[in-house]
């Protein structure tokens, strides 16, 4: 009798380790085709993947998402990882991971930054929004403006900086690469007008940046949102990358819900839905930019009386100059 028993114990037991093995097997399969995998135009994980590059580099001056990579699971979950990156001078520095995770169509994103934190400090104006303020604010302003070019006449010359540079106007993309010809910088970031940011709502901080409902796009995004053109000039062909950004900005007015699971603060203002049309209809055209290179070369931009307002982001040393061979090791 004993015998017996054991015997059906050991049974059941096997029953549910080869149920547990093929439930897991089915489960991964099911999952793998239900987030789109082996699809020739990609599925939901390849969309949120979407969501999560556009937004990032449309809502963070100067910051993109670069190399990584999603993996389904069982049990419909599937997880995303992908480096966060900025380009400082002339290379690309790490700030940390991104990692998403994805239940059906629920996402919920983690950012591990390199330094436990991401500090803030590239910050616009829109030029209607300071055609409002009080003369006392427009000093302040100027004052501001003065001390950033003031820090970078002191910084040496053997370094790199990134710089946040506010128009007096709203501009073109091609009237920028006018204005900004014979500089030796990259523009590595444009701030786009949606109709929000120069409302005038005394409600809403003139300053604008990657924690206010800012929106633009980092140069590396033309390429996911080229529609298939790999080729585009350093600095010309503006309305190339006018329409990357109604691409990408019409990506995420698409999957909204998705965008703003990641980008919460998106809420507060126009839908992305609204935002998208008022650029449809108004053109696409840029209130500043972001640019880095030489710390000296970016001082000479003092001379010019379309630049407002500007903050200094972050300094490293001399790397203006293409390395023969790089590479990067994460683990």
């Amino acid at each position: 009798m004993d015998k017996t028993k054991w015997k059906n114990r050991a049974k059941n037991v096997w029953m549910i380790f080869l149920i547990v093995i093929v439930g897991s097997i089915v489960s991964a399969l099911l999952t793998a085709f239900y987030y789109g995998f082996g699809s020739t135009e990609g599925g939901i994980g390849e969309k949120a993947s979407q969501v999560l590059r556009t937004a990032t580099q449309m809502t963070m001056p100067n910051v993109y998402l670069g190399g990584g990579g999603i993996n389904t699971n069982v049990f419909f979950t599937m997880n995303m990882d992908f480096h966060i990156g900025k380009q400082l001078g002339r290379e690309n520095k790490g700030l940390g991971r991104l990692h998403g995770k994805m239940f059906f169509h629920q996402l919920t994103v983690n950012r591990e930054w390199a330094d436990g934190q991401y500090d803030v400090k590239l910050y616009f104006l829109h030029p209607h929004s300071v055609e409002t303020q009080p003369e006392r604010e427009q000093s302040f302003y100027k004052e501001t403006l003065d001390e950033t070019f003031e820090t970078l006449k002191i910084l040496p010359e053997g370094t790199v900086s990134e710089v946040a540079i506010t128009f007096d106007q709203l501009y073109d993309l091609d009237d920028v690469y006018d204005l900004l010809e014979g500089y030796e910088f990259d523009i590595v970031w444009y701030a786009i007008d949606t109709g929000v940011e120069g409302d005038g709502d005394p409600h809403r901080s003139p300053y604008l940046s990657a924690n206010s409902g800012i929106l633009g796009f980092h140069e590396r995004s033309i390429f996911d949102l080229s529609g298939g053109n790999g080729s585009i000039e350093t600095r010309g062909e503006g309305q190339k990358r006018a329409d990357a950004f109604k691409r990408g900005l019409h990506l995420l007015a698409e999957n909204e819900k998705l965008a703003n699971r990641y980008v919460w603060y998106m809420e507060e203002d126009k839908t992305l839905e609204e935002r998208y049309h008022f650029v449809e209809e108004n053109g696409v055209k840029t209130y500043g930019v972001v640019v880095t290179g030489p710390t000296k070369e970016l001082l000479a931009l003092q001379e010019n009386d379309f630049i407002i307002y500007a903050t200094l982001g972050e300094v490293d040393f001399w790397n203006w100059y293409s390395r023969p061979a790089s590479g990067t090791i994460y683990n």
